[in-house]
């Protein structure tokens, strides 16, 4: 119409300016990105559940717990906790088509549950990384025809030296026998123990003593990094690509593993060591609750990068298939690995002649101490170390990609404005982990490993399980959730199955591991180094941070909400009194809650394709009549 009168009435003092097009925010289902493949999302979440969990954690806690009779408890915690949560989690990210800071938009005082979780992968991704730049270290360290760890002698090595085979080289021994120990009597060290120690670590005698960043660590941090941005820098449409190699070739690298290590002299003394079931064990309630930890930490699940990978997914992928896939290949992964672990340390038990209990470690003991031991004195042990080393570098990258894409998808998620920077705000995220990790490359830096480690990610963890759980069974509503799913997949399957987890075994074991890791927690400690309560307190305070978003939201929200009901406009009944209006209102879903993407918007969500066409054609209106009454325009010049 401003058109046919700027043709009727033309301008004396300028030419006609064209109304400018309305730019009309876009909205997120015009650029979020999808997998290219199906198997580009299960290699995927192949690659973030199967981790260095699985090779250096899982093994050990079976031998202490039981060996071949933990599988009873495993396999349980899998059944009623494991696999609900993640398919949970994969329908919670797939049917929102959001990350985890803003998918839980089904309960506006719960969304602190997903910034519990990107907080918690932020901490995970701090020091995470620090292990691949173990990894990296180790790995260009063993191109030589001889590991550097393989005996002593070297200026890093102390008189306290002695190989694996009983032999010294070095220029003082002394040798404690259990029978015959003196006040003067020091336990020797095993080779790799001082290498990791003196060389690789440069460690100190405490964090007090943290000392300056040593530049070798540093560069392979640097590294770390870099290698981790280059792989996510283009989402999902490059890792995706890169997971191809990293989630399938440890599988090749463990196959390897277990047949070399059967054919050695003693792997079958180590297996049944990690075989030999212990049925008292069952019995025990901390077996049951290792089983749970192990499961929870193995899954991924709660620290929302499952979530996010599901949140890129088309919104009828059959994910159900996917997931059941998923958790049967985590579980198996783990027993699987043990086998390569154990053979390996029962040769190592064979040549030293220490019974396989006291060569067997956990952790970073075990890559980086007992393996490397087993691995110098195996024949080409150079080339087994290389090949090890880079299976754990692979399993390690494949995790931190999903970690940090938890913190990135939050960022842009929260903030849309912000996802056409994408690229520089994965570029920041990396700069800023590799400062927060910078610390840890000093001689005191293993002592800050240990404590973020410890406190960081473990109890807030679990819960943000428990509150995943309540959300969606009590919160938001079972039924409710299940339609959601009918949506995707079509049906509602395992609804009994679902029914159950969700909303009785699952809320009450996550309470129960919680409950029983206060009541059972001791203050951790790192060698023969004790925290100083300082330490304890900032480990309690990181602890926190993450969980402290749960009831900060809660708050908030219900703040709102008090002010949104006190004028008795909102859709909430007036009969209620006023603290329970505004609860109501607090625990109802956000006004967009529903399927990110136009099209999927249906059924119960036709309100919402309606209600944002109502704003756009709003909005419009209001810029159009802006610019009718511009000062400059032609028309209004003339009146």
């Amino acid at each position: 119409m401003l058109d046919r009168l700027r043709a009727l009435v033309p301008s004396r003092t300028a030419p006609p300016k064209r109304i400018e097009k309305i730019d009309v925010p876009s909205t997120d289902e015009e650029q979020r990105e999808e997998w290219d493949r199906p198997i580009e999302f299960i290699l995927s979440l192949i690659g973030c559940s199967v981790g260095l969990g699985n090779v250096w954690r899982y093994p050990y806690i079976a031998f202490k717990n039981g060996g071949g009779a933990f599988l009873i408890p495993y396999f349980c915690v899998y059944f009623l906790i494991g696999t609900p949560l993640y398919f949970l989690e994969l329908s919670l990210g797939q049917f929102t088509s959001r990350g985890a800071t803003a998918a839980f938009g089904m309960s506006r005082m719960f969304k602190g549950v997903g910034w519990a979780m990107a907080v918690n992968s932020f901490f995970v991704t701090v020091y995470y990384n620090i292990i691949i730049a173990w990894c990296l270290f180790y790995f260009f360290a063993s191109f030589r025809k001889k590991l550097q760890w393989s005996d002593c002698g070297n200026w890093w090595n102390t008189n306290r030296c002695s190989r694996a085979d009983g032999s010294y080289n070095s220029t003082m021994h002394f040798f404690c026998l259990t029978s015959n120990r003196s006040a003067n009597c020091s336990l020797p060290a095993l080779p790799p123990e001082e290498y990791f120690d003196n060389y690789v670590l440069r460690r100190s005698n405490s964090l007090e003593d943290m000392g300056s960043p040593h530049w070798s660590l540093t560069l392979c941090l640097l590294l770390s990094w870099i290698l981790v941005a280059a792989c996510i820098i283009q989402g999902i449409k490059s890792s995706g690509k890169v997971v191809y190699f990293t989630s399938l070739f440890p599988y090749v690298v463990i196959f390897a593993l277990i047949i070399r290590g059967v054919t050695l002299p003693g792997a079958a003394n180590g297996i049944k060591f990690y075989l030999k079931p212990n049925w008292s064990k069952i019995r025990e309630f901390d077996v049951w609750i290792a089983a749970a930890s192990q499961v929870t930490f193995s899954l991924s699940v709660a620290f929302g990068s499952i979530l996010g990978y599901a949140s890129f997914n088309k919104f009828k992928s059959n994910y159900l298939r996917d997931c059941m896939i998923v958790t049967a290949c985590d579980c198996f992964t783990s027993v699987f690995a043990g086998f390569a672990v154990f053979s390996i340390l029962g040769f190592m038990s064979y040549k030293t002649g220490l019974p396989v209990d006291q060569v067997a470690k956990a952790g970073p003991g075990l890559a980086f101490i007992a393996y490397p031991q087993a691995l110098s004195i195996m024949p080409g042990g150079p080339f087994w170390a290389v090949i090890f080393f880079f299976m754990l570098l692979t399993l390690g990258l494949d995790s931190q990609f999903a970690l940090s894409d938890v913190t990135i998808s939050g960022i842009v998620d929260t903030f849309s404005s912000l996802r056409r920077y994408k690229t520089y705000i994965i570029i920041g995220y990396c700069v800023v982990c590799f400062l927060a990790a910078l610390p840890m490359c000093a001689p005191g830096g293993i002592y800050l490993f240990t404590l973020m480690n410890e406190y960081s990610a473990n109890l807030s963890v679990i819960v943000c399980a428990f509150f995943e759980f309540i959300v969606i069974a009590y919160i938001y509503g079972f039924n409710k959730f299940m339609e959601d799913i009918r949506m995707m997949l079509d049906r509602r399957p395992l609804e009994s199955y679902w029914f159950v987890t969700w909303c009785i075994t699952g809320p009450i074991i996550t309470l129960i591991v919680f409950f029983s890791s206060i009541i059972q927690f001791k203050a951790p400690t790192e060698g023969n180094y004790v925290y100083l309560p300082y330490a304890n307190a900032i480990g309690w305070l990181m602890s926190c941070s993450s969980i402290a978003f749960i009831p900060g939201v809660m708050i908030y929200q219900m703040i709102k909400a008090w002010k949104v009901t006190k004028t008795h406009q909102s859709q909430i009944s007036d009969d209620m009194p006023h603290y329970l209006r505004a609860l109501t209102y607090a625990s109802k879903p956000e006004n967009d809650w529903g399927p990110a993407r136009k099209a999927d918007r249906y059924g119960r969500y036709d309100e919402m394709n309606q209600k944002l066409k109502d704003e756009t054609t709003s909005r419009i209106s209001s810029n159009t009549l802006n610019h009718a009454f511009d000062s400059e325009t032609t028309i209004c010049s003339r009146f």
